[in-house]
């Protein structure tokens, strides 16, 4: 009886062993239409080109196809969550190679060109302006005549549908003015749907097989055949190659038209007479044609695209032509240098089409402000130039800056929002400033500068003076990075006392440069300078992170800390970065956000509210405590004020320093504390520095204070002796 058992076990394992040897592997395929590459016939079957290559490799590789018909964007998301294996006829993107993997070899390159109707004339992109375009949602030629639009300036509107047969029926039926698909479709199909190709062609997609998570070893598979196929010529590969795309193109290649007259010219003289008279006529036309497209390439290549000014290239060669006839007829040039005020925050408010129409408007009423003989450019967004001869004079250029600011006094009404443009103006002039067109222009930019620096909405002469502060500026701004990567900064601890108990109820984190050839830089220099170059974003994350790991550090050793206080850029507020920072920083060191509080500017706050108020709650959410600095110094509203997650309101010192002397220092410190209770904040004076400040302050029922009276900033290690003698050292706990 064992026998007979073990037997029967044994051909049980065997039977088992075969089956597994015997079963193929099954493959789940999505496919879409997208004709001649890929689709399902009449019948229902796969067919197309790159059917054709998968079948051949399922039948040397014993695998069972299993296809599932899907929309495009369907089909990318059930490949992304392994719903099906394998997808054939997939472009190439950065985007799209993260999502899934894609095989290393390119089975074709793909061309897309714009369709329209029969008789409409669309030249090149720029007639797409105003235009309504077909396009197929979420594939990579869409995106890519999208950026070119972008680029060029150009807006159309574009409408998102499943497939290419979808996209000619609406150009048919004249729901769009235009179509994109690729060549391939378009060749085969254009002529059914009563379509032509216009010039206007999108750089070609590299199609390839993507294959679900997991699942790479189908595209090793894949790219072996591939890849042995395309070294041969004669193989496979290319007889599908021919199957389905040659005899298209062969036969777009020669019309049925110019074959029938090459046949009717052998068989008649009169027939070749009319064919030369017609060449004759239709060469004129291409030449005519070619010469406009010329001179309409030349005005591209030389002019602005928004606004129609020089650009400059043009703006560069006329300043040249101008600076030879100065230097023969000894009268003076000047270069003028135009900047739109606070342009940006118009982009980031209202979006860039909306900053597109008011920098045409601008446009519009700077040329009436300048004479006939000057040029006027467009240099770049929102940078304008002026180039103006024959002056007797330098104070001469004074009429044209007048007439300029006085073009722009009236608003702007763009949408029905009325915008206030004001301008900051450099002015440079030619022999003083400099003879050559890199000089002048370099040098008006750095006086345009010098205006905004004095408060914008006005105007500077060049003087050589700022040359050497440019230079100076911009050796700081080298040395700066170089201190940031051989840390050269430090962080010091400027001690937060409570006016009631005397206690050290936390510290305010400041960074600190020591140069190692020009000693201490005050942070007045280097903090403007850090926001205006954007080092501040390296700089704060190094203050935030340094500072909470000292604290963690102390928190170990049993000091009573109490909170560490950290500035927080503007810069560092746009985006949601800081929060991830604050979370790094509590995981790699052991921190805790209830022992962090940010400050941030009060003039932020309320020019950025609803991010400010998005950010902020963000950050409350993590435990971290929220500050206002320099308050009073900005315009603050009430209303928003009581929307914002606050815990803290920090007093300027400017106010400080008046204090108990000036009787309008104190009313502001009383209404500023007044406030602060209301809203049920805590309140902390900045900037004190005698014991009458200190005692005012106890009077008013502030809550805390800091400055000079307790102690400057101080090192770590002065700090660290700052808590152990005012008896909240180590154990203490």
């Amino acid at each position: 009886m064992f026998w007979l058992v073990l037997r029967g076990c044994v051909l049980m394992v065997l039977c088992g062993q075969m089956t597994l040897a015997t079963a193929k592997t099954v493959v789940n395929v999505g496919i879409y239409p997208n004709e001649p590459k890929i689709f399902l016939d009449e019948k229902g079957q796969p067919d197309g080109f790159f059917p054709q290559l998968l079948k051949r490799i399922a039948e040397q590789e014993d695998w069972t196809l299993n296809y599932h018909s899907c929309e495009w964007e369907n089909c990318l998301r059930q490949l992304q969550q392994g719903e099906i294996d394998l997808m054939p006829d997939v472009a190439y993107s950065v985007q799209r190679a993260r999502l899934f993997p894609l095989s290393k070899e390119v089975v074709l390159s793909s061309w897309s060109a714009v369709y329209v109707r029969e008789g409409v004339h669309l030249p090149s992109v720029k007639e797409l302006q105003g235009k309504s375009l077909a396009v197929v949602k979420g594939s990579i030629q869409y995106r890519a005549l999208a950026e070119k639009l972008e680029k060029l300036g150009v807006q159309a509107t574009f409408h998102e549908v499943s497939n290419f047969n979808e996209v000619f029926r609406l150009i048919r039926v004249g729901w769009v003015d235009a179509g994109l698909v690729n060549t391939y479709f378009g060749r085969r199909h254009a002529d059914e749907f009563g379509l032509e190709p216009t010039p206007i062609l999108v750089k070609p997609s590299l199609l390839m097989f993507a294959a679900a998570p997991g699942k790479e070893k189908l595209l090793d598979v894949l790219d072996t055949h591939v890849r042995q196929w395309k070294n041969d010529p004669r193989s496979f590969y290319y007889r599908a190659m021919h199957d389905w795309f040659s005899p298209t193109e062969e036969a777009q290649r020669i019309p049925t038209w110019i074959q029938w007259l090459l046949g009717l010219a052998g068989i008649a003289a009169l027939a070749l007479l009319a064919l030369v008279f017609l060449f004759r006529a239709l060469v004129q036309r291409k030449t005519l044609e070619l010469e406009e497209k010329a001179r309409s390439l030349e005005h591209l290549a030389n002019h602005d695209l928004l606004t129609g000014l020089p650009n400059r290239k043009l703006f560069f060669d006329r300043l040249k032509q101008a600076l030879r006839r100065v230097s023969r007829s000894g009268e003076l040039l000047a270069v003028l240098y135009i900047d739109l005020d606070q342009f940006k925050q118009i982009n980031d408010s209202f979006g860039h089409g909306v900053g597109d129409e008011v920098l045409k408007e601008v446009t519009r009423r700077l040329r009436t402000a300048v004479r006939e003989q000057d040029t006027i450019a467009r240099l770049g967004g929102d940078e304008f130039a002026v180039v103006m001869e024959t002056l007797k004079e330098p104070e001469s250029t004074m009429h044209c800056v007048k007439r300029l600011r006085e073009a722009l006094r009236e608003p702007l009404i763009v949408q029905q929002v009325q915008f206030d443009i004001n301008i900051s103006i450099g002015i440079s002039i030619c022999p003083q400033d400099g003879h050559d067109a890199h000089t002048l222009l370099r040098n008006a930019d750095t006086a345009m500068f010098k205006a905004k620096e004095a408060g914008r909405s006005t105007f500077q002469y060049y003087v050589e003076e700022m040359t050497r502060t440019a230079i100076e500026r911009s050796k700081m701004e080298a040395d700066m990075r170089k201190a940031l990567r051989e840390n050269q900064f430090t962080v010091c601890y400027q001690p937060q006392i409570c006016l009631n108990t005397g206690r050290v109820v936390g510290f305010e984190a400041l960074a600190r440069w020591h140069h190692p050839e020009h000693g201490q830089i005050p942070p007045s220099q280097f903090i403007p300078l850090a926001e205006d170059t954007g080092l501040i974003l390296p700089l704060g994350e190094w203050v935030l992170r340094t500072a909470c790991r000292q604290f963690a550090q102390w928190r170990k050793e049993g000091m009573d800390t109490g909170l560490v206080s950290v500035n927080i850029s503007a810069l560092q507020l746009r985006g949601y970065g800081l929060l991830d920072v604050v979370r790094d920083v509590v995981r790699k060191t052991g921190f805790e956000t209830r022992w962090l509080e940010l400050e941030l500017t009060e003039s932020f706050i309320m020019s950025h509210t609803q991010q400010a108020i998005s950010v902020m709650t963000e950050l409350r959410g993590l435990g971290v405590s929220l500050a206002v600095d320099d308050f009073g110094t900005g315009y603050s509203s009430l209303a928003y004020l009581k929307q914002l997650p606050l815990s803290k309101l920090k007093i300027d010192r400017s106010f400080i320093m008046g204090v108990p002397a000036d009787e309008n220092d104190v009313a502001i410190v009383r209404a500023i504390i007044a406030l602060g209770k209301t809203l049920n904040l805590q309140i902390i004076a900045e900037g004190v520095e005698s014991k009458e400040q200190e005692e005012m302050l106890r009077r008013e029922h502030c809550d805390q204070a800091q400055g000079y009276y307790y102690a400057r900033a101080l090192e770590a290690e002065e700090a660290r002796e700052f808590l152990r003698v005012a008896g909240q050292g180590a154990g203490l706990v």
